[in-house]
C-alpha cells in the first residue's frame, strides 16, 4: 500500500487529481464514489475537464433503493460530475468492471455498502444497511441499498481510497490493526493508494 498525506485541501485535492491522471487510461471504466470526501475532486474535475476525464466510463458504485432518500447517490453525481453524465454507467445498468476504483472509507469500515456484516467475497446485491449508516444518514425507517462489494472492487488492475477527518483515521486504525473490515482488504490490493490528510 502506497501512503500520500495531502497537508490542506488543495494539497489533497491535488494528490487525487495526479493519482487519476497518472494511473488512469483513456478509456477506462472507473469506479466513482458519491459523498463529500471526493467532492473538491470532482470539482476540480468539472473546472479542468481534460481529454482524459472526458474519455473515461465513470461507474456508480452503490445506491440507496428504499426510504426518503431513493436514488440520492445518483442525483449527487448528477449535480456534482453533471458535464459527465452521458459517461456515467448506473448501477442499475453495468456490469461491474471497472479498471480503476476510487473508493471512501465508510464510518464502520464498510466499502460503498458493503458492510462488515457482509462477507469477504461478496461481489453486489441488494443490502439493509446498519443502524450506524442509517444514523449517519439520518434515515429512521429500515433502508435498503444496492451496492458492489469488496469482491468486484479488487477485480480493478487500481485502487484509490480517499480517507479524511479523524473519523476516518479511527476507522483505519482499527482496519489495519484487525484486517477484518472490508476497507481492509481493500488495502490488500497489490496495487492500492491511500490519500489522507492524517498521519496513520
Amino acid at each position: 500500500m502506497r501512503k500520500l498525506i495531502g497537508k490542506d485541501e488543495r494539497d489533497w485535492t491535488d494528490l487525487a487529481w495526479t493519482w487519476l491522471h497518472a494511473e488512469v487510461s483513456t478509456g477506462d471504466r472507473v469506479f466513482m464514489p458519491a459523498g463529500n470526501t471526493p467532492l473538491s475532486l470532482y470539482k476540480r474535475c468539472v473546472n479542468e475537464p481534460t481529454a482524459l476525464l472526458k474519455s473515461l466510463r465513470m461507474m456508480q458504485l452503490d445506491e440507496i433503493i428504499s426510504g426518503p432518500l431513493k436514488g440520492h447517490f445518483r442525483k449527487f453525481l448528477e449535480a456534482e460530475m453533471a458535464p459527465f453524465v452521458p459517461q456515467m454507467e448506473w448501477i442499475t445498468e453495468a456490469d461491474g468492471y471497472a479498471d480503476a476504483s476510487i473508493l471512501g472509507v465508510g464510518i464502520n469500515g464498510h466499502v460503498a455498502f458493503h458492510e462488515p456484516f457482509l462477507p469477504r467475497k461478496f461481489a453486489s446485491g441488494c443490502v439493509l444497511l446498519s443502524s450506524e449508516i442509517q444514523n449517519y444518514l439520518e434515515l429512521k425507517e429500515p433502508t435498503w441499498g444496492l451496492t458492489y462489494g469488496v469482491e468486484t472492487f479488487l477485480r480493478s488492475k487500481k485502487i484509490l481510497v480517499l480517507a479524511r477527518g479523524e473519523s476516518k483515521r479511527k476507522i483505519l486504525l482499527q482496519a489495519i490493526k484487525d484486517r477484518n473490515l472490508p476497507i481492509s482488504f481493500i488495502l490488500e490490493h497489490p496495487n492500492v493508494t491511500l490519500i489522507t490528510d492524517f498521519e496513520i
